[in-house]
């Protein structure tokens, strides 16, 4: 396909898009083979060192960026956006809701883009205890659950091609909770996932889809025969929708194969189906934390006959599968496609330095799967054997100029955005300065000029916006990189002496 329509095909939650036909093993594959027998990987200049950058508009270093990129705040938590209290109502201006998270790009009217947005905000409830947060508000008859304790969903951006907020963001889709990733379907939508199992008033661990086109607040309709479990990503391949499960070392990956056509939105919730798991043939319940990289693995799938666990006492999704023998993995993330697989990541996937040990900063640090429908084969591409190479990848891009990946690390550490060439370097690109929260929802703008990244943030309003959600859009020369090893200052510094030395 053209490099247009692959550059909008995304990773989120991490989102990846596809250009030129690229495999996305490739990079992460030749990543591989340079750490097979080391503990480090190659370095290499990228687009240069990075300094702390000025941000276009406030002159506030919000990040540290390689010189010759730029980068715009959009949007912040509690920043004022629109929103329908009541049906019928007159727009009402109400924070900007916190959380920010997964995130899609679409093209809009007139060369504009629009941003689908993700917020994670949890109930009080929740098993992980977090503040609700600034709450998504649409009317109440739209709302899934209309408990308060609901209170994520998604936002709608709109971008100009300035760069510029063209309105206020727009409160879409509401009642939700924990809204994490997803993935933009080929008809133009985007669909949201819940990562939780938790019961409010009403059951939660859906998948919603959100029309990237909608004008004002759309009804959140679950799709529970695509099943109930804590859901993180999909991605859309040949009728099937592919999905991941967040659970530390005890996700399972899943297929939802409908039987009807579909091509447009709210075919999805109108459809029906089987909801299946993988599985490893002659291997039953094998551990992904222990497969070999870079053997293929051949595979089958496993029927989950009851896809919408809701009754008390009702066997979980997850239990289901691996009763059948699906294979399990530690905290399914990403999901995407290209080249005709699906890709997959396990941001703790990995096998442990010390017996026993699980999830920690020191050990497991993240596994990168592909799954070949064609073949039926699942082979481990990619695992992180310490912190210099990659710590956790969770989010990931394609650069549309040069097919590197961009990896955002869920990391405790110092939060960075990575890049990783078709040789299987390593270059920094992004580091936080002003604020600590993790980077996520990372996308191209359609044309591929513009970087679009989020910083989730937390509860708190902070006047140095140390704790704010943020929307960056970053921009510069992405197809020019600085891959002979001089310094990019030196070069800056070199061009300031000859002109200074002119008559």
């Amino acid at each position: 396909m053209a490099l247009d329509s692959l550059s909008r095909r995304r990773f989120i939650q991490g989102g990846a898009t596809a250009a030129g036909g690229l495999a996305m093993g490739g990079p992460l594959a030749a990543l591989a083979a340079q750490t097979a027998n080391a503990k480090t990987a190659r370095r290499v200049p990228g687009y240069g060192p990075l300094y702390p950058t000025p941000e276009k508009d406030s002159g506030r270093p919000y990040l540290h960026l390689p010189r010759g990129f730029r980068y715009r705040v959009l949007n912040r938590t509690y920043d004022p956006s629109i929103a329908y209290p009541t049906q019928g109502s007159d727009p009402q201006t109400v924070p900007t809701p916190t959380y920010f998270d997964g995130m899609g790009a679409f093209a809009g009217p007139n060369g504009t883009t629009i941003l689908i947005r993700n917020h994670e905000n949890r109930s009080d409830a929740n098993e992980e205890t977090q503040p609700s947060g600034a709450a998504v508000i649409v009317p109440q008859s739209y709302r899934y659950d209309e408990g308060p304790e609901a209170t994520g969903g998604n936002t709608k951006l709109v971008v100009g091609r300035d760069r510029r907020l063209v309105e206020p963001p727009l409160h879409v889709l509401g009642g939700t909770i924990t809204n994490c990733a997803g993935g933009e379907m080929p008809w133009g939508s985007w669909i949201t996932c819940e990562e939780t199992e938790q019961r409010l008033r009403e059951p939660h661990g859906y998948i919603f889809e959100v029309p990237a086109d909608a004008e004002g607040p759309v009804p959140a309709i679950p799709i529970p025969q695509a099943g109930r479990f804590s859901h993180e990503a999909v991605a859309w391949l040949g009728g099937i929708l592919y999905e991941t499960e967040d659970i530390r070392e005890q996700s399972c990956f899943y297929r939802y194969r409908p039987k009807q056509r579909i091509d447009s939105v709210g075919d999805l919730a109108r459809s029906s189906g089987p909801l299946e798991a993988l599985a490893i043939e002659g291997m039953p319940e094998a551990d992904g934390d222990l497969l070999e990289v870079g053997r293929p693995y051949r595979t089958r799938w496993v029927l989950i006959d009851n896809p919408d666990p809701v009754a008390p006492g009702a066997t979980t999704t997850r239990a289901q599968a691996r009763a059948k023998g699906a294979v399990w993995f530690d905290r399914l993330e990403g999901c995407w496609e290209s080249d005709g697989r699906i890709y997959f990541d396990a941001t703790e996937g990995g096998k442990p330095d010390v017996p026993g040990a699980s999830g920690t900063a020191t050990t497991e640090l993240g596994q990168i799967f592909e799954y070949d429908p064609r073949r039926q084969t699942l082979t481990l591409i990619f695992e992180s054997p310490s912190h210099e190479v990659l710590q956790n990848p969770d989010n990931l891009v394609i650069v549309p100029q040069t097919g590197d990946i961009l990896v955002q690390e869920d990391s405790p550490a110092e939060q960075y955005v990575r890049g990783v060439t078709r040789n299987g370097e390593i270059y920094d690109f992004v580091r936080s300065n002003l604020n600590s929260s993790e980077f996520c929802g990372g996308c191209f703008s359609p044309d591929g000029q513009t970087f679009f990244l989020n910083q989730q943030g937390g509860d708190d309003d902070t006047p140095d916006d140390s704790d704010n959600g943020i929307t960056y859009a970053i921009w510069g020369r992405f197809g020019t990189k600085t891959n002979d090893g001089k310094r990019e200052d030196d070069d800056h510094r070199g061009r300031n002496r000859r002109h200074r030395n002119r008559p």
